[in-house]
């Protein structure tokens, strides 16, 4: 039993520099979608022009700058609802189900399955996956229904990122 009393739980810098530096990566799977689905992505206006003249950036460094752009852009975006999309666009369903499947599975208690985890998505690390099924557990402890339904949804937006992450490598 974790003893919460005597927990620091704040998000270290570390930890909110990591999830900033995903979310600029998903940028690049963005900017591989179709213009279609670029329009139907659920986000602001500015965002989806500045994602839409990324396709007619040729220059490899002024793409790469683009990309960082949209990286922070994306923060100021819904996260949730972007990851979702992506998500949906990039798996097939029976793929989709697999990886979901990692939400019920994964438990602070049980490191092996935290490790088998990180090593089926590259791009996920140990102690995130940890810090999230904390924050899980710390939401069941004060039973805080708000801070629980947003510690589940960050972690299941963080085992879709690192699936879309990690695909191909």
């Amino acid at each position: 039993m974790i003893n919460f009393d005597q927990m620091d739980m704040a998000v270290s810098r570390t930890e909110l520099k990591k999830a900033h530096e995903r979310l600029q990566r998903l940028a690049e799977p963005l900017a591989n979608l179709s213009k279609k689905q670029m329009k139907a992505l659920p986000a602001s206006e500015f965002f989806l022009d500045d994602l839409l003249q990324l396709a007619d950036i040729t220059s490899h460094e002024a793409r790469k700058r683009h990309i960082k752009r949209l990286g922070k852009l994306l923060a100021e975006e819904e996260p949730h609802a972007i990851v979702e999309f992506l998500f949906r666009h990039t798996f097939s369903p029976e793929q989709q189900a697999k990886i979901e499947s990692w939400q019920t599975r994964l438990n602070l208690q049980d490191d092996n399955t935290l490790k088998q985890f990180t090593k089926t998505f590259f791009d996920s690390e140990f102690n995130t996956i940890k810090q999230l099924l904390i924050w899980i557990a710390y939401a069941e402890y004060t039973q805080d229904d708000e801070l629980m339904n947003e510690s589940v949804a960050d972690l299941h937006t963080y085992i879709r990122q690192v699936a879309i992450l990690s695909k191909g490598k």
